[in-house]
């Protein structure tokens, strides 16, 4: 995170919005309810992209993040938290 530009972590960001919407709403994959899971998703689905982006370097790259890696990093930490941390049932 140190020395990391604003254009890469917005795309960071970006991803893990997308990530987060396609996994709440369509596949209904959740970390907690309502709005503020949706926002814990947000930022867990951040620092899954961030490392997805630290820990592989392969494939499409823009603004020095490589994408296809923070996307897979994304959606897996979003996955794990999930079948680790099931939300509460209504």
């Amino acid at each position: 995170m140190i020395g990391m530009n604003f254009l890469a972590f917005l795309l960071l960001f970006i991803i893990s919005v997308v990530v987060s919407v396609i996994m709440f709403y369509l596949l209904k994959i959740k970390i907690g309810k309502g709005i503020v899971g949706f926002i814990a998703e947000v930022c867990v689905g951040w620092f899954g992209a961030w490392l997805g982006w630290i820990l592989e370097h392969w494939w499409l790259k823009l603004w020095d993040v490589h994408i296809i890696p923070a996307i897979l990093g994304s959606a897996s930490l979003i996955l794990v938290l999930h079948v680790l941390y099931p939300p509460p049932k209504e």
